[in-house]
């Protein structure tokens, strides 16, 4: 999902130099991209049911709470609301450097 967001722009855009570096980018070692499941699907489900998220933010942060992952990252206010998960806002960690 988080790879799909990612690539609308520069799709639209045509530009193939950052869906490359997008590509590259998910490639590293140590960042996972995780399939969906039924496990995950179940979670979003509930999420968007009690917070309103989009299914596409509600996939995004019921997979990383599947997962184990000790943040969420992201610049969408709506997921402050969240009580499982910390929330790092990237906005805000722009304005501190």
């Amino acid at each position: 999902m988080t790879e799909a967001e990612l690539l609308v722009k520069p799709e639209k855009d045509g530009n193939t130099e950052a869906i490359e570096r997008i590509s590259d980018l998910l490639s590293e070692d140590g960042i996972y991209v995780i399939d969906v499941n039924r496990r995950i699907a179940r979670k979003a489900a509930s999420l968007r049911a009690r917070s309103g998220l989009k299914l596409p933010d509600a996939i995004i942060v019921a997979t990383a709470i599947q997962t184990a992952c000790d943040a969420v990252v992201g610049n969408d206010g709506a997921w402050r609301k969240l009580t499982e998960i910390p929330f790092v806002d990237l906005g805000e960690l722009a304005k501190a450097t």
